[in-house]
Formats: C-alpha cells, sequence, structure tokens
C-alpha cells in the first residue's frame, strides 16, 4: 500500500470541477500505485483510518490525478479544506 501525505484542496472557478473538494495524487505517487496510467482508475484503501474502495481518481494532466472528496469520505475522517 502507498503511503504519503497530502493537503485537502478545492477547486474555485474550474469548469465542471467548481467547489470540488479534492486530494491531489501527484505523478510520482500514481506510477507507484498503477504505472503507466494516463486515464482514470478506482482505487481502495485507507485515508487515515477511513476505508476507501472503488473511489475513482482522475487525470489531471502531467501524470498528476485528483480523487474527489465527497461528504461521506470527508465526514469519516474528520477533515475538510486545508486539513492534511
Amino acid at each position: 500500500m502507498i503511503s504519503y501525505t497530502t493537503l485537502i484542496e478545492k477547486f474555485g472557478d474550474k469548469g465542471e470541477k467548481t467547489g470540488w473538494t479534492y486530494i491531489l495524487i501527484p505523478s510520482e505517487v500514481a506510477k507507484k500505485i498503477k504505472p503507466g496510467i494516463k486515464k482514470s482508475f478506482r482505487v481502495k484503501g485507507l485515508l487515515d483510518k477511513f476505508k476507501i474502495k472503488g473511489f475513482s481518481l482522475l487525470p489531471m494532466g502531467e501524470g498528476d490525478f485528483i480523487m474527489p472528496l465527497n461528504g461521506e469520505i470527508r465526514k469519516g475522517i474528520k477533515k475538510n479544506v486545508g486539513k492534511k
């Protein structure tokens, strides 16, 4: 399992993603999860101690991905924008 720390962010004005809360998965981390992939894919694991399964990582260009954090996840990890 891959482990790293990241910041919870929120899109401002970003087309269809406006207002989305998400975490960034940098290309070097994404390559460890699924080498060579450039399109969205599903993951499972833990965010802090909250189990996730079947959540998609979405490509953002340059090899980076994002994982949108819905209300269920934010409530489960007890964190919101600006927290690690």
